[in-house]
């Protein structure tokens, strides 16, 4: 005879589960024991029927009419355990891992499983599954409690008769709805509601993807044995907290820190069995309590343990309305996206299955067996096993993070947990993070061991030295003409005499008022070789910036060309010089050669200055001096790479710092640079025949011009390598220009650190994933601070400070603002000189860094730094305007623009 029944709050919700995610074995509930010893399989096979037989859930299926879900419990089971011989050892492994993954079908009972596998004579292991809608984790220990009883009882030729059940599950669902109809939950949902008010509805870590509308639910899992465990439980009993309690606050602790959230939401499993009478059933009696935690961070531990037990025992005193009563109650949108009230997961387990304990001649050993699938983002299980040991195992939602997150946090909450054990009264944001071990191997990923540096004096020495090897080589075309090493050497020593003979020298700026050209680069080589460094100034400026960058700058020299030359250079008081013809560069002495009455340069002095845009409305210097440029050059050289066999493609106005690779770095390996001009640069079409027609092999480009040459590149176009930077690189481009080149690379880098800082060989990855902006190049630190300046570890949000050989000088003329951004490091950078980028970053668990965004209000456009308060500061100005926003606007079209709202007056 079969009965129907209801289904309790919590089997409702996981039917909905089941029916809006169907063949997904999330709700399988996993066990596996070695057994090793002589096993009575017959015995073992009528232990289940018998175990099935007392326990009616396990005998029920679950079906509805027009939606509304009832539950059929059947009289009888059919065999529930296989048994399956494995031809080898390795192959366990495999095997229990199918099983866990096989899907139930909640329409057909029983909705339990049994494998035994066989390993040898007298060797098993058996694995049980059971869903979750008739069971939960007490469940699994009355499971096998029984089922050790009746073998033992079946193993000796006798019978098992348990004791009767003193009630039924049917029983208990009649007397929950017999409880929600009469509204004895009132006072738990009134509690509730006021708790749950205002609180945040999405918890997140940095560095999270986005959430797909339909999540797998796959996870990452790591397990960790806490060591001190005796510590633990000692330090609970002397502030009368229990270890879960405990546990709960290194875990909320550790999230605050790691998300920058003081309101953290966790939900924790409870017994739904409150009477005694229910506690040999088996069913799902489990609720779960959301747990509404303040992590103040001037709080000391103790006091957070404090708050923590004040939770837990209100919560405890109103877990009666049941979680899935309480969400419908509440109102709480629903998403298949993330589970509501709370995405994070804090279950502590005292209880533990504990196979065949009167089976003395069987020993038994838990093997490890995870559905490897989640049903919130994170979900920490702590287990205090029988021996005193605890373990924690945290899985991640692997759909929104990476694979290293959750051995990071574990590490964590471990090494804060006993600083905080140790030290109770330390404020919480004062807790260690890392061990001294920990601390070492970061300090190893955020400044790698130092690099050999070429012993020569300035960038000028790199490319001298290069000439002398290859003086017939050609080293430089564009539009007009093509240049050999020797005659570029030529032409700038030309020019560099002209500087000479207008008092040009070492410790001068010579502004380079020259567009994408041969010319432009002969003047900065020329001024390398009289000591002075260059000034890039773009003619396309309007007129008021470049007087006053040249003003600032205290340009001694102006370098144009002839009809490209503004008319007001002439009234700025400054040598204009016109860059002759390039190809009349046949004879005279070459770039490098001692000029008189010129010393050179030496590794401190300035190798050019360059202006980013400022915040209070004008534009700021950056001093970048030679160390920089040669260690920056001879790191390139190695990672990427390039060869003299490489054609280069400088795309890059000379105003932007990235040129500096593209214009300098062909040239100390020898290889050829291409210069696309100013109508190049701006046409896709025409950009794409000048790579083919030159056979390029690198190009540096920002990610929208990526884009561009990526919607039209023929499928004959190939580079060898794709360098990307100035602004954050998406995934979908980035996995696009793996299809365009041989390496895609994406380089970070302020103009304050020389070019490029870190860099990264991208990988194809699945869309939505962050592509990552890399390791320090060659003798380049780079460290996560906090706002306090302290350093943090991997997995936390901070501002990225870069130290090293690439750190600038300063801002020319701005002593405070240059005291400002560059600053000593803490103790763990040992002292080093490091520059605040602005930009917020995370260490990832693989030793990449990832850009998350900016701390002010400083903007990327097209590889361009803007300060949005520069460019609202001028518009302020405007006596018609009486206030004025800007912002980066993105219309979807891949084609974002600065866009001003302003106030008239």
């Amino acid at each position: 005879m079969e009965l129907r029944s209801a289904l309790s709050f919590g089997q409702e919700r996981i039917w909905l589960l089941e029916k809006l995610m169907p063949q997904r074995p999330v709700h399988n509930i996993a066990i596996a024991y070695e057994l090793v010893g002589p096993l009575d399989r017959a015995a073992l096979a009528r232990a289940f029927q018998a175990v099935i037989g007392r326990h009616a859930p396990l005998r029920t299926s679950f079906h509805d009419v027009d939606g509304r879900p009832y539950a059929v419990i059947h009289d009888e089971s059919p065999p529930v355990m296989e048994v399956m011989k494995l031809s080898s050892p390795g192959e366990l492994a495999e095997r229990v891992d199918a099983a866990v993954q096989d899907v139930f079908d909640i329409s057909r009972s029983p909705l339990l499983r049994a494998i035994l596998f066989e390993l040898g004579p007298q060797r098993h292991a058996l694995v049980v599954i059971v869903h979750h809608i008739v069971a939960d984790g007490w469940s699994t220990a009355v499971l096998f409690d029984d089922l050790s009883d009746a073998y033992v009882a079946f193993r000796d030729g006798a019978d098992w008769s348990p004791p009767a059940l003193p009630i039924t599950f049917a029983r208990h669902v009649v007397r929950e709805r017999q409880a929600a109809r009469e509204g004895k939950w009132h006072e738990d949902l009134a509690y509730w509601r006021n708790l749950l008010q205002d609180a945040p509805p999405l918890f997140s870590l940095p560095g999270a993807r986005p959430r797909p509308a339909r999540p797998t639910q796959l996870a990452h899992e790591v397990v960790r044995r806490l060591d001190d465990a005796a510590a633990l439980h000692a330090f609970a009993k002397e502030r009368h907290v229990s270890p879960a309690m405990l546990m709960a606050a290194a875990w909320a602790a550790t999230l605050s820190r790691h998300s920058g959230q003081s309101d953290i939401m966790l939900g924790m499993p409870v017994s739904g069995r409150d009477r005694p009478e229910l506690n040999h059933l088996i069913g799902l009696f489990m609720n779960v309590l959301p747990l509404r935690i303040k992590v103040t961070p001037e709080w000391t531990f103790a006091e957070l343990v404090e708050h923590i037990r004040n939770t837990m025992l209100s919560a405890l005193a109103h877990r009666h309305l049941p979680f899935a009563a309480l969400v419908s109650e509440l109102g709480v949108e629903r998403s298949l996206a993330y589970s509501p009230v709370f995405q994070v997961l804090f279950n502590h387990a005292t209880r533990s299955p504990q196979p065949f304990a009167d089976a003395v001649e069987l020993e038994c050993r838990r093997l490890p067996v995870a559905a490897k699938l989640v049903q919130t983002d994170l979900e920490l299980a702590v287990v205090d096993a029988p021996d005193g040991a605890t373990t924690m195992g945290l899985a991640c939602s692997a759909d929104i993070y990476d694979e290293h997150l959750p051995g990071l946090l574990l590490d964590h909450m471990t090494t804060l947990l006993r600083d905080g054990i140790a030290a109770p009264d330390t404020r919480v944001d004062r807790l260690r993070l890392l061990d001294e071990a920990q601390r070492s191997r970061l300090t190893a990923l955020c400044a790698p061991p130092a690099a050999p540096i070429p012993d020569v004096g300035t960038a000028l020495d790199l490319v001298v030295a290069q000439l002398a090897a290859t003086p017939q080589a050609p080293a430089v075309t564009d539009r007009r003409a093509t240049l050999t090493y020797e005659e570029l050497g030529r032409a700038a020593a030309k020019l560099a005499q002209r500087f000479r003979a207008h008092g040009v020298g070492t410790g001068s700026v010579v502004a380079v008022h020259v567009d994408r050209s041969i010319e432009a680069l002969v003047a900065m080589l020329a001024s390398w070789q009289v000591g002075a460094a260059y000034l890039p100034v773009d003619p396309s400026y309007p007129r008021r910036r470049v007087e006053f960058v040249l003003r600032d700058a205290g340009a001694s020299a102006i370098v144009s060309v002839r009809g490209a030359t503004a008319d007001y250079l002439d009234t700025l008081g400054v040598p204009v010089l016109l860059v002759e013809d390039v190809a009349d560069a046949s004879s005279g002495p070459t770039v490098g050669a001692t000029l008189t009455g010129c010393p050179g340069s030496s590794p401190s002095d300035l190798a050019y200055l360059i202006y980013t845009s400022g915040s209070t409305g004008e534009p700021k210097g950056v001093e970048v001096p030679h160390r920089g440029v040669v260690n920056f050059l001879n790191s390139m050289a190695h990672r990427p790479g390039m060869t003299a066999d490489d054609v280069v493609l400088a795309l890059t106005s000379p105003s932007f710092d990235i040129s500096v690779l593209e214009l300098f770095l062909p040239l100390t390996v020898g290889a050829r640079i291409v210069i696309a001009s100013a109508e190049d640069a701006r046409d896709p079409q025409r950009l794409t025949g000048l790579i083919e027609e030159h056979g390029v092999t690198v190009m540096q480009a920002t990610p929208v011009t990526w884009q561009q040459v990526a919607e039209l590149a023929p499928p004959t176009m190939r580079l060898r390598l794709a360098l990307c930077g100035g602004e954050a690189l998406a995934r979908s481009l980035a996995n696009r220009l793996g299809e365009l080149a041989d390496e895609v690379w994406n380089m970070y880098g302020p103009t304050e650190t020389t070019v490029w800082s870190l860099v990264s060989r991208v990988e194809p990855a699945p869309e939505g994933t962050t592509v990552p902006i890399g390791r320090p190049i060659d003798n380049t630190s780079a460290w996560v601070l906090d706002p306090e300046g302290q350093v943090l570890p991997a997995g936390i949000a901070g501002e990225l400070c870069i130290g090293g050989a690439g750190v600038a000088i300063g801002y020319r003329g701005r002593p405070e603002l240059t005291d400002e951004r560059f600053v000593a490091g803490p103790p763990e950078t040992g002292g080093d000189r490091l520059y605040r980028t602005g930009d917020l970053v995370r260490l990832r668990g693989d030793g990449e860094f990832e850009f998350l965004g900016r701390a002010d209000s400083q903007v990327k456009l097209r590889g361009y730094r803007i300060e949005l308060e520069e460019v609202a500061t001028l518009l302020r100005r405007h006596p018609r305007v009486k206030d004025a926003v800007v912002v980066v606007r993105d219309d979807g079209d891949s084609d974002p623009r600065l866009v001003a709202y302003v106030v008239p007056r």
